[in-house]
């Protein structure tokens, strides 16, 4: 079971997910995209420099491939998290763009808002390293960091539907981890919100990211 912690934005924050004993840790560039997760450039490597022995996992929300590829060259981590090209781009196009990013794998977003996901993840399975299934935000339908779970049953019907590791994200913490692994057997499974602190959402709770790994590390 692959465990994510995301929305790392301190040194200090990235030595508890690598204490908790995470895979994964998800790290935001600011691209002036309004991303309340997002870090600078400088930040962003001094916070990579602390994840020893984590995959790092780069995000971006942009759909010009120019900028995708200039935050993946600043970032330099082990996967890049592109989060809004199966809405926007053709899958022979996303190919091309794996291919230029390679050896970096390449990770994409799959809005799980009804079972029109199911078909998306379908389109976008070869040309991908993993799928993330995220919730839309119900008021905004904004995308990733919300908060919010979607359906878990469409969830489950992507894993079935694809062979590429399938990680389930939105609105995980460590109270509903076991169910939602159970209900969907992903290949992994993220969180941010639900780890994060109650008086500072840009930061993680270390209580709450240990307890999210060992729930998860059992029910996986």
């Amino acid at each position: 079971m692959i465990v994510q912690i995301y929305g790392i934005t301190r040194p200090d924050d990235a030595r508890v997910v690598v204490d908790a004993g995470a895979d994964h840790a998800g790290v935001v560039l600011d691209e002036g995209l309004g991303a309340w997760d997002a870090v600078d450039a400088g930040a962003a490597r001094e916070i990579i420099a602390e994840l020893r022995g984590v995959t790092t996992v780069g995000l971006t929300l942009a759909t010009d491939e120019a900028e995708i590829r200039r935050t993946i060259e600043t970032l330099m981590p082990r996967i890049a998290h592109v989060v809004r090209v199966t809405a926007a781009w053709q899958p022979d196009a996303v190919a091309a763009l794996r291919a230029r990013l390679a050896p970096v794998e390449l990770m994409l977003t799959v809005a799980v808002r009804d079972a029109g996901a199911i078909d998306t993840a379908r389109r976008f399975a070869d040309v991908c390293d993993y799928l993330l299934l995220d919730s839309a935000h119900p008021a905004t339908d904004v995308v990733g960091a919300t908060g919010f779970t979607h359906d878990w049953t469409i969830s489950r019907r992507v894993v079935d539907a694809v062979t590429v590791p399938v990680i389930l994200a939105g609105g995980l913490g460590p109270e509903n981890v076991a169910g939602a692994i159970d209900a969907v057997q992903p290949a992994g499974v993220d969180s941010e919100t639900r780890t994060s602190r109650a008086d500072d959402r840009r930061r993680k709770d270390a209580r709450r990211v240990r307890a999210f790994v060992e729930v998860a590390r059992r029910a996986g």
